[in-house]
């Protein structure tokens, strides 16, 4: 009895201990998919503890980073071209504004001469105070689509420049190949690529949960050194009770190892019925056909958003186009009623009426362009290729020199080895060769040819439009 021998004592060991799972979490797969399965991790639940999860959720979110990357780019293009749309109506406001005061001073003259009435001269003031508030609003809108850019592009609100669109819209004509863009589309979209890998640690995942429903057993070794004293340091090895071992210094039996122990053997558990793990085997189970089916009805929904990419981009092409042979009708119906109305032979209402037409019909033809050049925008969007058609790139950094050399080495072993044909991968792997279902391409019979009409001639561009007065 040591209280008999020493009033205290100071105990403890150094332990090596050595656990191999055989059944239940064996095998360094389940180590990579659930990390180890003695160590407790508090708070922590699942098989999602391991390296190559981890790696997956990094994947995701990169997958993540690149959708506000993409979706912070298309923003910025609306707003340059909403931006250059305010410049356009300012310009358009600006002439409509003086050609009414033109109209309102030849008027005048013509009052004058007796070949006007009051209510015409009256009439042509009241166009021309029009015009000159919508000079306001047209001004006002291009400082607002300027701090919307401006907020975008983490700018500050007033730095003493302008922002001006420096590039035209595009007018020519542009008919993409539906199955090429569906193709680009189903192997490009980041929000596929960040499914597939959801799919893909789910897998794993479900693969780790099956392995917890077998027996739990383990190979167990260990090897112990004990100490024991009755002081923690002492010069001497001699105690207060004489013994032969010399007991009075703690960590003199411990460095001593003269006090030694092993153990060696197999563990074994069972829960009755393996509730849990079947439980947690059926809750993955759902969480991956649920994850199968968002991928399906994604791929769908994918093919239905790029057919009304499809649909707005002809609609905007062909009201570009009905607005531009509108806006040179409009130009020539002002061209020929100016001479007249000068020499008194038309009423002032009918060129009023053209002056306020001709503006409306400008401000619709770059209207409609610019939704035609949104449409572009939004056809990039939606087959997933809008960063790469903006030469936006994102890239990893740099690795550590081992991991290169380890790379290389395993790409020169599967370089050089023969391909096994009783392989199988488990799991499957998450880049499929096609679509997982529900997206089909049409026949060719069904396709609808598009009737072959000229464009209408198209008129010069503008001259450039005045800046906003500070």
């Amino acid at each position: 009895n040591t209280a008999s021998l020493f009033p205290s004592v100071y105990t403890g060991n150094v332990a090596l201990q050595y656990q191999l799972p055989l059944l239940a979490g064996s095998g360094t797969e389940f180590t990579r998919i659930a990390g180890p399965i003695g160590q407790q991790f508090g708070g922590l639940t699942g098989v999602s503890q391991g390296v190559v999860i981890a790696r997956i959720n990094n994947d995701i979110a990169i997958a993540d980073f690149e959708a506000a990357v993409r979706n912070l780019t298309k923003d910025v293009e609306d707003t340059y071209w909403d931006l250059y749309l305010a410049y356009r109506n300012f310009h358009t406001a600006v002439t409509a504004r003086d050609a009414a005061l033109g109209t309102w001073r030849t008027a005048q003259i013509q009052l004058e001469a007796g070949t006007r009435t009051r209510a015409e001269v009256a009439q042509a003031r009241d166009q021309l105070f029009a015009a000159e508030a919508a000079v306001e609003n047209s001004r006002s809108s291009i400082y607002s689509s300027e701090i919307r850019l401006r907020r975008l592009m983490g700018m500050a609100v007033n730095d003493g420049a302008t922002l001006r669109p420096a590039d035209e819209p595009v007018t020519a004509e542009l008919v993409p190949d539906w199955y090429a863009s569906l193709t680009e589309a189903l192997s490009h979209r980041v929000e596929l690529r960040r499914q597939k890998w959801s799919i893909r640690s789910l897998c794993l995942q479900l693969k780790a949960a099956r392995s917890l429903t077998r027996p739990r057993l383990d190979a167990l070794g260990g090897y112990q050194v004990n100490g024991f004293g009755d002081h923690l340091f002492a010069n001497t090895d001699a105690d207060v009770a004489g013994t032969p071992h010399g007991l009075n210094d703690f960590y003199e039996t411990i460095t001593q190892g003269d006090e030694t122990g092993w153990n060696l053997g197999l563990q074994m558990s069972m829960p009755f019925g393996f509730r849990s793990a079947h439980a947690q085997v059926r809750n993955y189970e759902i969480r991956l056909a649920k994850a199968e089916k968002v991928l399906q009805e994604q791929e769908r929904e994918i093919s239905h958003e790029l057919a009304i990419a499809f649909q707005e981009l002809a609609r905007s092409y062909s009201t570009a186009q009905k607005n531009l042979n509108r806006l040179l009708a409009a130009r020539e119906n002002v061209k020929y009623l100016e001479p007249n109305v000068r020499e008194g032979d038309k009423l002032l209402d009918d060129l009023l009426r053209a002056q306020a037409r001709q503006a409306e019909a400008e401000v619709a033809y770059y209207q409609s362009l610019v939704d035609y050049n949104k449409a572009l925008v939004a056809l990039e969007f939606r087959k997933g290729v809008l960063l790469e058609h903006n030469n936006i790139f994102l890239a990893e950094g740099g690795w550590l020199p081992e991991a290169y050399d380890h790379a290389n080495r395993q790409g020169e072993a599967r370089a050089h080895a023969w391909p096994n044909e009783m392989l199988e991968a488990q799991p499957a792997p998450f880049a499929y060769d096609g679509p997982t279902g529900g997206v089909y391409h049409a026949a060719d019979e069904a396709i609808v040819e598009p009737l072959s009409e000229a464009p209408p001639e198209e008129v010069a561009a503008p001259p450039e439009a005045p800046a906003p007065p500070e």
